[in-house]
């Protein structure tokens, strides 16, 4: 008796080139499908979501460095922050500036859109200045400014010479 059984090869089926580009074309296909799917999910999220988000405009805070002869000046946009939700800190020679502020939005219909927003900056000042003379001020058009002078530069002291009458006091 004869028996027909299936042959096995020992190297792996070789398939046309064609077969492989339509597998993947019809894989490209699918993935433009999914695409366009997810954009669609996407437009819909965002359609729903647009009555917050025109009310709010999320930025990064920026800032404006000022360096002239005598002074340093710093100018950080901080609209939006009122002074109370506003720090400046300084430790040594770092400037650290940070901002918080939370907002709570109801439509009337149950339901409600939270916002915070919050930021940091931290930065050295530069040499040369005196770290005792940084003030800083909240401008009426949500303009943080901060400023220091420069260091005095050395200076010369002048020795006076005292009679021997006049006792030295030392305190």
């Amino acid at each position: 008796m004869f028996f027909f059984s299936p042959v096995r090869s020992l190297w792996p089926e070789v398939r046309p080139l064609f077969y492989q580009r339509d597998l993947l074309q019809r894989n490209l296909q699918e993935l433009r499908s999914s695409l366009e799917l997810m954009e669609k999910f996407q437009d819909k999220i965002l359609e729903e979501t647009e009555p917050f988000q025109s009310s709010v405009t999320l930025q990064p805070v920026s800032f404006q460095l000022d360096k002239d002869g005598q002074n340093f000046g710093l100018t950080l946009d901080t609209r939006g922050f009122s002074p109370e939700e506003l720090s400046v800190r300084q430790v040594g020679r770092k400037l650290r500036v940070s901002g918080k502020t939370e907002k709570k939005q109801e439509d009337g219909k149950g339901s409600y859109s939270y916002r915070l927003q919050e930021f940091r900056q931290e930065l050295d000042l530069p040499e040369g200045l005196n770290p005792e003379a940084v003030t800083c001020c909240l401008s009426p058009d949500g303009k943080l400014h901060i400023q220091a002078a420069k260091e005095e530069a050395d200076r010369e002291l002048t020795i006076k010479r005292s009679s021997e009458e006049e006792p030295q006091t030392w305190t």
